[in-house]
């Protein structure tokens, strides 16, 4: 009895434990009743719902090096501000926009535009998340570059924060800055649906089957945007579940990233530095004591044998890493809107008159027509008897070099015989000097492999009839068509036949005056005239090129008469291996009609403007190695009567050595004024740097 009293207490005990978790099981079998049987058509709906989505990763952007490897861009970790849709939900009581205005409270001492209100950068965030409101399983990138300061503000309020990470992304860095920046480019965010179809038409990526999208970071201008595709590399897979609400619950890697290619450039890194550091030493030294105000200029150094560019600067120069991230007011206005915009590629997009560089065309036209011969002289100071007019243009010394042929006149860069000389050619053929420029590659596209060149006008009889033509037959006709309007309702109300008469004078005199206003219009605006022909032959008037084209013309007329396309990319190459997966290839775009014969003339003539008594003899006085040919320029900006006639802009275009010309270059100065004095500097520096004379 004893023992059935002792083991009484946990008998009770053990029925209550027994109870307690038949009570468990009931509720546990309760519950798996109601999810699988009672609610199981509501469940399995929402599950429905969820859409399984594969996501590409971005592959880490290639690097670019110059001829010799050396580093020019690449990808470095830099710590982001970023938000993740998914973690973000999470924030107390699902408010997310609480969190967003608590960042940007955090984020104002650091953000990049320092006028901005806190109001303001929330709403900038707002519109970051909402460019991204159909693929929210991409984290938005808030800002670039977080400093330690913030990220330890961050870190501290992680808790009120769900959602905000600082993270190591992949941040495109030019170690060289503003070196090559407009051959280089710069990357951002596809922006436009336009961009993104544009971009969407590379042959390469319509192959592989890859599509551009929104959101992703692309090249905006030079390598970076025309070698885009092999730069970008291979995205890699991610699978992302996201519920009916496009919001993410679950991520796997299927496949890791591939990294972009490596593409090396024809470009000589060093030769680039010595062709910037000219261009800013010829403004500060010389330019500014006359123009403080001019900063713009640029240069092209170009191999005669293949179209390879060595240096190409456009100035003021582009440091790429300014237009990474938010771009402030400043500085986007000094890149993009001010005058002397700093991303304007001056070097293949800025049209400039080339002024008495172009006088080489005119003496290659003059002898293959064979209405001039080398040695046949004008007389260069009586410009009124030599042209059978008093309206030719001066010689720039204003009493001109006595006798000149070819030789002479390209050393004394003579206005009189190379105005003769076109009188001539264009007597015999009007289109002959427009027909050569162009084969030369002067007014049509070089076809380098970068975006953004300009085509520039070689102009003609029949090319300004063309250009100018159409519009003032528009004006002529919608003059005609409001007169035409204006009677019909006055003769309509006309009471008698008198009023009508009178009416109907009245309006064949407007129409009269109309078609005599175009008829003066014709005359002077749109027929060919004798000052443009004059205009023409010393490279001013309608003329009007690039410094790319300079030197890719002065590259044919001493490599042969072969115009090759100019380009940048010499080969791309596997990251990790080495390999050489496509190699540019020099391209021959055209051979020219000009005879070898007379294009060793124009050689030969060239060789005199830097000797004896030329106009570039003194640049190389104390380059006693120095062997080649230049062609001096001064370009008027203005027309004459105008407050900018006299302005000039300093041109050179210049090639080396004589006897196997390898390289060839061209510079513009604005405001430079003599050619010599100010362009030449860079061919100068360029022979020396590349040739160690």
């Amino acid at each position: 009895m004893e023992e059935d009293k002792e083991r009484k207490p946990y008998i009770r005990r053990l029925w209550g434990l027994s109870a307690v978790v038949m009570l468990v099981f009931a509720i546990l079998g309760f519950n798996l009743w109601n999810l699988q049987i009672a609610q199981a058509s509501y469940y399995e709906t929402k599950a429905q719902g969820n859409i399984m989505k594969l996501v590409s990763i971005p592959s880490n952007r290639g690097d670019i090096v110059d001829r010799n490897g050396e580093l020019l861009v690449t990808s470095v970790p830099q710590f982001a501000l970023t938000i993740d849709w998914m973690d973000l939900q999470s924030a107390q009581g699902g408010n997310w926009k609480e969190v967003v205005a608590r960042l940007a409270g955090y984020i104002k001492p650091y953000w990049p535009i320092k006028e901005q209100s806190v109001e303001n950068i929330m709403e900038d965030i707002l519109v970051m998340i909402q460019n991204q409101q159909w693929e929210r399983y991409r984290p938005v990138t808030v800002m670039n570059d977080v400093n330690e300061e913030l990220m330890a503000i961050i870190a501290e309020h992680q808790d009120e924060l769900p959602g905000v990470n600082v993270e190591a992304l992949p941040v495109r860095q030019y170690p060289k800055k503003d070196l090559a920046g407009h051959i280089l480019g710069y990357v951002r965010e596809l922006s436009s649906e336009e961009e993104i179809a544009r971009f969407n038409e590379n042959p390469q990526a319509q192959a592989d089957g890859f599509t551009y999208r929104q959101g992703d970071q692309v090249g905006k201008m030079g390598v970076e945007k025309s070698y885009d595709y092999w730069l970008r590399g291979k995205e890699g897979v991610q699978q992302v579940i996201v519920d009916n609400n496009a919001r993410p619950i679950a991520k796997e890697i299927i496949q890791p990233a591939e990294p972009g290619k490596t593409v090396q450039l024809t470009i000589d890194a060093k030769l680039q530095e010595i062709v910037q550091n000219t261009l800013d030493d010829i403004f500060i030294n010389v330019v500014h004591k006359d123009r403080p105000d001019a900063n713009a200029g640029a240069a092209v150094v170009i191999e005669v044998k293949t179209g390879k560019i060595l240096a190409m600067a456009s100035r003021p120069f582009m440091d790429p890493n300014d237009l990474t991230g938010i771009i402030p007011e400043d500085v986007a206005e000094r890149y993009f809107t001010a005058d002397e915009a700093a991303s304007f590629d001056r070097a293949i997009a800025g049209l400039y008159a080339p002024g008495s560089t172009f006088k080489m065309i005119t003496g290659m036209a003059g002898l293959h027509a064979g209405v001039v011969t080398p040695t046949e002289k004008f007389d260069s100071s009586n410009p009124a008897a030599t042209l059978g007019t008093k309206y030719g243009i001066e010689e720039w010394n204003g009493v001109g070099f006595g006798l000149v042929d070819l030789n002479r006149a390209m050393a004394k860069s003579s206005n009189t015989y190379f105005q003769a000389v076109a009188q001539r050619v264009f007597a015999k053929n009007g289109e002959l000097i427009k027909q050569i420029a162009n084969e030369f590659g002067l007014g049509v596209y070089t076809g380098i492999d970068i975006p953004g060149e300009s085509k520039g006008y070689a102009p003609s009889p029949e090319w300004k009839k063309a250009t100018y033509g159409p519009n003032f037959e528009k004006q002529r006709d919608k003059a005609i068509a409001a007169i035409e309007a204006e009677y019909a309702k006055k003769l309509a109300e006309a009471e008698d036949e008198e009023t009508r008469n009178k009416l109907e004078k009245e309006k064949k005199n407007k129409i009269s005056a109309a078609e005599a206003e175009y008829q003066y219009n014709v005359r002077w605006y749109v027929d060919w005239q004798y000052f443009d022909t004059f205009n023409t032959a010393i490279g001013q008037g309608y003329n009007s090129y690039t410094p790319l084209q300079l030197a890719n013309y002065v590259a044919t007329i001493v490599n042969g008469g072969k115009r090759m396309q100019p380009y940048v990319v010499d080969k791309i190459l596997d990251p990790v291996t080495g390999e050489v997966v496509y190699q540019n290839q020099p391209v021959v775009r055209n051979i020219v009609s000009v005879s070898p014969e007379n294009l060793e003339l124009i050689k030969e003539a060239m060789s005199k403007v830097t000797s004896g008594e030329g106009t570039a003899a003194a640049l190389f006085l104390d380059m006693p190695e120095f062997s080649g040919g230049a062609k001096t320029g001064t370009a008027q900006i203005g027309s004459k009567n105008t407050e900018l006639e006299d302005l000039t802009n300093g041109l050179f275009v210049a090639f080396a050595p004589y006897d196997d010309p390898q390289i060839a270059v061209a510079a513009v100065i604005e405001y430079g004024e003599h050619g010599s004095d100010t362009a030449g500097l860079v061919a100068k520096a360029v022979f020396k740097q590349y040739f160690g004379w």
